[in-house]
Protein backbone atom coordinates (compact mmCIF):
# COMPACT_ATOMS: atom_id res chain seq x y z
CA UNK A 1 0.00 0.00 0.00
CA UNK A 2 0.68 4.11 -0.72
CA UNK A 3 2.23 6.17 2.21
CA UNK A 4 -0.48 7.41 3.49
CA UNK A 5 -0.97 10.97 5.44
CA UNK A 6 -0.99 10.01 9.16
CA UNK A 7 -3.92 11.61 9.11
CA UNK A 8 -6.22 8.32 7.09
CA UNK A 9 -5.82 4.85 8.06
CA UNK A 10 -7.94 1.87 6.80
CA UNK A 11 -10.54 1.38 9.25
CA UNK A 12 -10.20 -1.47 11.79
CA UNK A 13 -12.25 -4.31 12.20
CA UNK A 14 -13.55 -3.55 15.88
CA UNK A 15 -15.11 -0.49 14.12
CA UNK A 16 -17.03 -2.02 11.20
CA UNK A 17 -20.09 -3.77 11.77
CA UNK A 18 -19.62 -6.92 11.51
CA UNK A 19 -21.98 -9.07 8.19
CA UNK A 20 -22.29 -5.43 7.07
CA UNK A 21 -20.77 -5.06 2.92
CA UNK A 22 -18.45 -2.66 4.47
CA UNK A 23 -16.53 -5.27 6.51
CA UNK A 24 -16.46 -7.76 3.75
CA UNK A 25 -14.88 -5.11 1.73
CA UNK A 26 -12.54 -4.57 4.55
CA UNK A 27 -11.52 -7.96 4.50
CA UNK A 28 -9.92 -7.77 0.80
CA UNK A 29 -7.91 -4.38 1.59
CA UNK A 30 -4.64 -6.66 2.22
CA UNK A 31 -4.90 -7.45 -1.65
CA UNK A 32 -5.88 -4.22 -2.70
CA UNK A 33 -3.79 -2.59 -5.31
CA UNK A 34 -3.16 0.82 -3.84
CA UNK A 35 -0.27 1.23 -5.03
CA UNK A 36 2.07 4.36 -7.03
CA UNK A 37 0.50 4.52 -10.20
CA UNK A 38 -1.81 6.09 -12.52
CA UNK A 39 -5.01 5.45 -14.39
CA UNK A 40 -5.54 7.05 -18.14
CA UNK A 41 -9.09 7.41 -20.25
CA UNK A 42 -9.32 9.48 -23.47
CA UNK A 43 -12.20 11.58 -22.90
CA UNK A 44 -15.39 9.50 -24.59
CA UNK A 45 -16.77 11.77 -27.54
CA UNK A 46 -19.92 9.80 -27.79
CA UNK A 47 -20.97 10.49 -23.69
CA UNK A 48 -23.27 13.33 -23.57
CA UNK A 49 -21.87 14.07 -20.46
CA UNK A 50 -18.38 15.21 -21.82
CA UNK A 51 -19.48 16.52 -25.13
CA UNK A 52 -19.68 20.04 -24.41
CA UNK A 53 -16.66 19.85 -21.50
CA UNK A 54 -13.49 20.70 -23.56
CA UNK A 55 -10.81 18.20 -21.78
CA UNK A 56 -8.92 15.07 -23.85
CA UNK A 57 -7.88 13.02 -21.20
CA UNK A 58 -8.69 12.14 -17.05
CA UNK A 59 -6.58 10.08 -14.80
CA UNK A 60 -6.39 9.34 -11.13
CA UNK A 61 -2.88 9.31 -9.78
CA UNK A 62 -2.22 7.49 -6.46
CA UNK A 63 1.74 8.46 -5.23
CA UNK A 64 3.02 8.50 -1.56
CA UNK A 65 1.97 11.09 0.66
CA UNK A 66 5.49 12.22 0.94
CA UNK A 67 5.86 12.98 -3.15
CA UNK A 68 2.12 14.45 -3.16
CA UNK A 69 3.40 18.14 -3.49
CA UNK A 70 5.90 18.11 -5.40
CA UNK A 71 3.67 16.15 -8.29
CA UNK A 72 0.86 18.51 -7.51
CA UNK A 73 3.78 20.95 -8.11
CA UNK A 74 5.11 19.56 -11.12
CA UNK A 75 1.13 19.32 -12.93
CA UNK A 76 0.50 22.93 -12.70
CA UNK A 77 3.14 23.20 -15.55
CA UNK A 78 0.21 22.21 -17.72
CA UNK A 79 -1.49 24.95 -16.72
CA UNK A 80 -1.78 28.38 -18.47
CA UNK A 81 -0.05 31.43 -16.37
CA UNK A 82 -3.63 32.17 -15.52
CA UNK A 83 -5.77 29.55 -12.79
CA UNK A 84 -8.04 29.61 -10.40
CA UNK A 85 -7.73 27.59 -6.78
CA UNK A 86 -10.82 25.34 -5.91
CA UNK A 87 -11.09 24.72 -1.94
CA UNK A 88 -13.74 23.49 0.62
CA UNK A 89 -15.22 21.28 3.05
CA UNK A 90 -15.20 17.93 1.70
CA UNK A 91 -18.83 17.36 3.17
CA UNK A 92 -19.75 20.41 1.12
CA UNK A 93 -19.54 21.40 -2.81
CA UNK A 94 -15.97 23.22 -2.76
CA UNK A 95 -15.95 26.74 -3.74
CA UNK A 96 -14.17 28.39 -6.86
CA UNK A 97 -12.00 31.31 -6.31
CA UNK A 98 -11.32 33.84 -8.79
CA UNK A 99 -8.83 33.37 -11.41
CA UNK A 100 -4.91 35.29 -10.99
CA UNK A 101 -1.55 34.83 -12.14
CA UNK A 102 -1.22 31.01 -11.42
CA UNK A 103 2.80 32.05 -10.12
CA UNK A 104 1.00 34.14 -7.14
CA UNK A 105 -2.11 31.50 -6.59
CA UNK A 106 1.09 28.79 -6.06
CA UNK A 107 2.77 31.42 -4.25
CA UNK A 108 -0.21 31.75 -1.93
CA UNK A 109 -0.68 28.49 -1.35
CA UNK A 110 2.47 26.77 -0.69
CA UNK A 111 2.74 27.85 3.04
CA UNK A 112 -0.22 25.69 3.79
CA UNK A 113 1.79 22.42 2.15
CA UNK A 114 1.02 20.36 4.89
CA UNK A 115 -3.05 21.20 5.50
CA UNK A 116 -3.08 20.73 1.98
CA UNK A 117 -1.57 17.43 1.88
CA UNK A 118 -2.57 15.92 4.84
CA UNK A 119 -5.55 17.85 6.12
CA UNK A 120 -8.68 14.74 5.36
CA UNK A 121 -11.06 17.36 6.10
CA UNK A 122 -10.06 19.57 2.76
CA UNK A 123 -10.50 18.98 -0.60
CA UNK A 124 -8.94 21.64 -3.41
CA UNK A 125 -7.22 22.17 -7.10
CA UNK A 126 -6.66 24.45 -9.48
CA UNK A 127 -8.18 24.79 -12.55
CA UNK A 128 -8.44 26.51 -16.01
CA UNK A 129 -11.61 26.58 -18.02
CA UNK A 130 -12.68 28.23 -21.03
CA UNK A 131 -14.05 27.62 -24.47
CA UNK A 132 -11.50 25.44 -25.91
CA UNK A 133 -9.91 23.61 -22.85
CA UNK A 134 -10.36 22.26 -19.13
CA UNK A 135 -7.85 21.83 -17.46
CA UNK A 136 -7.48 20.45 -13.47
CA UNK A 137 -5.67 19.33 -10.76
CA UNK A 138 -8.27 18.20 -7.91
CA UNK A 139 -7.22 16.35 -4.53
CA UNK A 140 -9.92 15.07 -2.97
CA UNK A 141 -10.19 14.02 0.97
CA UNK A 142 -8.28 11.49 0.55
CA UNK A 143 -5.14 12.69 -0.96
CA UNK A 144 -4.95 11.27 -4.24
CA UNK A 145 -5.22 12.92 -7.33
CA UNK A 146 -7.80 13.42 -10.27
CA UNK A 147 -6.52 15.67 -13.32
CA UNK A 148 -8.63 16.54 -16.26
CA UNK A 149 -5.92 18.09 -19.09
CA UNK A 150 -5.78 18.66 -22.91
CA UNK A 151 -1.60 17.88 -23.20
CA UNK A 152 -1.34 14.50 -23.07
CA UNK A 153 2.64 13.87 -23.79
CA UNK A 154 3.19 16.56 -21.46
CA UNK A 155 1.44 14.69 -18.58
CA UNK A 156 3.11 11.37 -19.64
CA UNK A 157 6.43 13.20 -19.30
CA UNK A 158 5.45 14.14 -15.53
CA UNK A 159 4.00 10.71 -15.06
CA UNK A 160 7.67 9.04 -16.11
CA UNK A 161 9.75 12.02 -14.05
CA UNK A 162 8.08 11.03 -11.22
CA UNK A 163 8.67 7.40 -12.33
CA UNK A 164 4.66 6.50 -12.23
CA UNK A 165 3.30 3.78 -14.35
CA UNK A 166 0.19 2.99 -15.91
CA UNK A 167 -1.66 0.55 -13.65
CA UNK A 168 -4.60 -1.49 -14.78
CA UNK A 169 -7.36 -1.85 -12.11
CA UNK A 170 -5.61 0.90 -9.80
CA UNK A 171 -7.16 1.29 -6.74
CA UNK A 172 -7.39 4.25 -3.99
CA UNK A 173 -7.77 4.18 -0.21
CA UNK A 174 -11.77 5.79 -0.32
CA UNK A 175 -12.72 2.57 -2.62
CA UNK A 176 -12.45 0.58 0.88
CA UNK A 177 -13.68 1.67 4.82
CA UNK A 178 -11.13 4.53 6.20
CA UNK A 179 -10.61 6.65 9.01
CA UNK A 180 -10.34 9.94 8.99
CA UNK A 181 -8.32 12.31 11.98
CA UNK A 182 -8.02 15.83 12.46
CA UNK A 183 -4.69 17.27 11.52
CA UNK A 184 -4.42 18.71 15.06
CA UNK A 185 -4.05 15.51 16.64
CA UNK A 186 -0.34 15.12 15.15
CA UNK A 187 0.51 19.21 14.29
CA UNK A 188 -0.08 21.92 16.75
CA UNK A 189 1.28 24.52 14.47
CA UNK A 190 -1.30 23.92 11.87
CA UNK A 191 -4.23 26.24 10.68
CA UNK A 192 -7.50 24.57 11.79
CA UNK A 193 -9.75 23.03 8.84
CA UNK A 194 -12.29 26.03 8.40
CA UNK A 195 -9.84 28.32 9.13
CA UNK A 196 -7.98 27.53 6.44
CA UNK A 197 -10.87 26.90 4.10
CA UNK A 198 -11.79 30.56 4.86
CA UNK A 199 -8.19 32.25 4.52
CA UNK A 200 -7.81 30.51 0.57
CA UNK A 201 -11.21 31.89 -0.16
CA UNK A 202 -9.96 35.34 0.61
Amino acid sequence: MIELPKTIRPARFDEIPKNSTAFERLQKIDNAKIVEGFTFKLKEIDNEEHKEIPFRFFSEININNSRLWDLIIALTDLLPDLSSLIIGDSDYEPHYCDYKAKIDLIDSIKKFKIELTEDAFIEWGIIFNDKESLTEIFIPDSKYIKFWGVDIDGFKTIMTKFDLNQVEDLEFIDEYPKVREPLRLFENSIMDTNELINELKK
